[in-house]
């Protein structure tokens, strides 16, 4: 049984720990087989470059070759041996209104992606559990839902949201740092005497369990624990410090950065121009979250369906949000005048996407544990709303899953899971097929034991066999 290991400061601060081998029972080994395993879903709307997203090789082990300059993917090159890319899989539910649904395609690329449900017509919400809360059921504590973050503006209905608790239950992605945060370590549960530390006092929640923390410090760990113990901490400190603006102020600033934060509004966390850093927030507090054992699944969506950011960083220079690149138009509805280079555009967005993808990979793979990573022990899958934004497809959709779940994947391989010639096609492979691997992956059971045999109500029974080791 996995021991999850607190420090409780004197005004009732708790915060969570990485899995601390020296502090394990002596007969208790480390078996990497024993970890939790996790799922976690980074998601994207819109579409994608299809001409420029996939990798340029073969079928089979990826290479260095994959990840050329011309792929969307090329910045997952250094991880291309802990990487699984399945190709040929069609959403299910079907779109262009080929299987019975409310909602048009853009609300079916959001709601029913995480569900394989159809959207109820009225509400347009999805008509059943989510992965991510039906994985939480089965794993966390009990009453411990998915942790569901976003990035950006929330369309209030069906296109901003991705996680569901029950049949036209969205939850609502938490898109405000600060309080995802507070929630993560305790604050929600604060005292009126910490609170007025934390804030009024300018007073870190390190320093709120200071003292436990140099009393661990005093017992006999391992370099290895050592080591993780202090990237634990500098992960909280650097989170805390770039966090300022959304409503914890850190100890110690410089003056310059002091008065910044001081002149930041804290509304402005869905504004575009936050767009890239509030989501770096988040994947620092998703990681946290994941490596202390907070939760088993957790959602990351960057943006709300039929919508997106206007990139204006990082090289972008675009006049035009996301949704309206992705039809290379400069109206929603497709009634204004063509984007010249819209595609080149689009790969910008898709390489940058992959980029901060690689950015979480990076944090999940710095937590250690029972010889293997977080990351390891974990499915961190890269999927989107769409494949062809401009056509509304459904078919042949982008996905990547990052870590093994404990073995359970077989990595550095691409891999058509259709028989179908072509990869556009909706003859087999549906996505609720994947929902079911990843639920098995994690370990979850049906009611009675034994493995889930289906999840979702549209597509096949049954996991897609040749993704797993």
């Amino acid at each position: 049984m996995n021991r999850r290991t607190f420090l409780r400061g004197a005004c009732g601060v708790m915060l969570g720990l990485p899995l601390l081998e020296s502090l394990r029972p002596r007969d208790a080994k480390a078996d990497p087989a024993s970890a939790p395993r996790r799922f976690i879903a980074f998601f994207m709307c819109n579409g994608v470059n299809m001409a420029k997203f996939f990798p340029s090789t073969q079928y089979g082990a990826l290479t260095a070759a994959s990840f050329g300059a011309t792929r969307a993917i090329a910045p997952l090159a250094a991880y291309r041996d802990k990487l699984l890319i399945p190709r040929g899989i069609h959403m299910a539910p079907r779109g262009y209104g080929f299987d019975p649904s409310a909602g048009d395609d853009h609300a079916k690329g959001m709601g029913c992606k995480l569900t394989a449900q159809p959207l109820v017509q009225g509400s347009q919400y999805a008509a059943g559990i989510s992965l991510d809360q039906f994985i939480a059921n089965k794993l966390n504590p009990p009453g411990t839902p998915a942790l569901t973050l976003m990035v950006g503006s929330k369309t209030p209905n069906v296109r901003g949201h991705i996680s569901y608790t029950a049949s036209e239950a969205p939850v609502s992605g938490e898109n405000n740092p600060w309080l995802a945060y507070r929630d993560l370590v305790g604050g929600t549960d604060l005292e009126e005497e910490a609170l007025v530390r934390l804030t009024k006092r300018r007073e870190s929640v390190l320093d709120l369990v200071s003292v436990e923390y140099e009393a661990l410090l005093k017992k006999k760990l391992s370099k290895a624990d050592r080591d993780k113990l202090e990237m634990h901490f500098q992960t909280v400190r650097d989170l805390e410090v770039s966090m300022g603006g959304t409503g914890i102020i850190p100890r110690e600033l410089s003056p310059e950065r002091a008065a910044e934060i001081e002149a930041i509004d804290p509304d402005t966390v869905a504004f575009d121009a936050e767009f890239k850093k509030v989501g770096r927030m988040q994947m620092d507090i998703l990681a946290l979250a994941i490596a202390t054992g907070a939760t088993r699944a957790a959602t990351l969506q960057w943006g709300s369906g039929a919508a997106g950011p206007i990139f204006k960083w990082d090289g972008m220079a675009h006049e035009y949000n996301h949704h309206k690149l992705s039809h290379g138009n400069t109206r929603d509805d497709d009634t204004g005048s063509a984007v010249d280079g819209y595609e080149e555009m689009l790969f910008n967005i898709d390489r940058w996407y992959v980029g901060e993808y690689v950015y979480l990979l990076d944090r999940l793979a710095g937590y250690e544990e029972g010889g293997a990573t977080v990351l390891d022990n974990s499915a961190v899958v890269f999927m989107n709303e769409l494949s062809d934004g401009k056509r509304h497809d459904f078919r042949d959709l982008p996905y990547i899953i990052a870590g093994s779940c404990g073995g359970y994947f077989k990595t550095g391989q691409y891999i058509k899971v259709t028989r179908q010639s072509s990869t556009v096609q909706d003859k087999d492979a549906p996505h609720n097929k994947l929902l079911t691997t990843f639920a098995n992956a994690v370990g979850c059971t049906e009611e009675g034991g034994g493995p889930i045999a289906n999840f979702g109500s549209f597509g096949e029974p049954g996991e897609f066999d040749e993704l797993k080791a």
